[in-house]
């Protein structure tokens, strides 16, 4: 799958690595995205440190990485970088969108610019030259920025506002990337994993655009062994593309498992 556009996911905060709250923006967006056909590359937790922040998202960005998403950082307190972190990558400076600020006078019933408190200023913050999207479940805006061919979208921490900023400034975004169609199919095998792994990277060595994965969680203990699950997900342009690729991708797994002395059993489509 290297030869598709990659996206790769980022939430940002020390409480996430302190294990004071669990991470579930990162599950929940690779679940969107897989659903949208997309790739995501990596997913990764950073800390609220400005050199650590530039750091990995500038080698994102160096990375060829087309799609970045950060979830975190920014909010009105200290440790929220993430804004500043990105101006830095771009090498602009920060300006105050004052049409955000506007929105939140209003919505407030503050009726001086004056009196709109430090944290609010802050949250209105963007990079020079990024387009900052209205929050509709909460304040922070979703912060869309670009460096070179990445784009990067910043959301804010909770989430129930990444879930409502996802599907209203990302998820088109991503699907205009994606337009190809996803299949998937999954099986079992009278196989241990470690007679498995090898032919899941040796099916997908041989047809670039898919993906195997042996869930050992789910295994069945049988009479005559085990049935291992696994998902045989690929990609193609076309439904027509897909279903050829998927077809021989099938094949060429049931083969090295007979091979191996496995029949592989159909379980189902999606």
């Amino acid at each position: 799958m290297s030869d598709r556009p990659a996206i790769e996911i980022y939430s940002i905060g020390t409480e996430l690595l302190n294990g004071q709250i669990q991470d579930t923006n990162s599950f929940w967006m690779a679940q969107q995205t897989a659903a949208l056909g997309g790739y995501v590359r990596r997913i990764a937790i950073l800390d609220d440190d400005m050199d650590e922040l530039t750091g990995v998202l500038k080698d994102a960005c160096q990375r060829g990485t087309r799609v970045v998403i950060t979830t975190g950082g920014l909010g009105p307190t200290p440790d929220d970088m993430t804004v500043e972190a990105i101006a830095k990558i771009m090498g602009v400076d920060t300006e105050v969108d004052e049409t955000l600020v506007e929105r939140y006078m209003e919505s407030r019933g503050i009726e001086k610019r004056a009196d709109v408190s430090e944290g609010l200023i802050k949250m209105a913050t963007k990079p020079k030259g990024s387009v900052a999207h209205p929050n509709p479940a909460g304040v922070a805006p979703c912060v869309e920025s670009q460096v070179g061919e990445t784009t990067i979208y910043s959301l804010p921490g909770p989430p129930r506002e990444v879930e409502a900023l996802f599907r209203q400034s990302v998820e088109d975004a991503l699907a205009g990337i994606y337009d190809d169609v996803r299949l998937s199919l999954r099986v079992a095998v009278n196989l241990p994993e470690s007679q498995c792994g090898p032919i899941l990277h040796s099916v997908m060595s041989q047809y670039p655009n898919t993906y195997l994965k042996a869930f050992v969680a789910l295994r069945e203990r049988t009479a005559d062994g085990q049935r291992l699950p696994v998902d045989i997900v690929v990609w193609g342009k076309k439904a027509e593309e897909a279903q050829a690729l998927l077809d021989k991708a099938l094949a060429e797994f049931k083969a090295q498992a007979f091979e191996k002395g496995s029949e592989v059993e159909i379980r189902d489509e999606g």
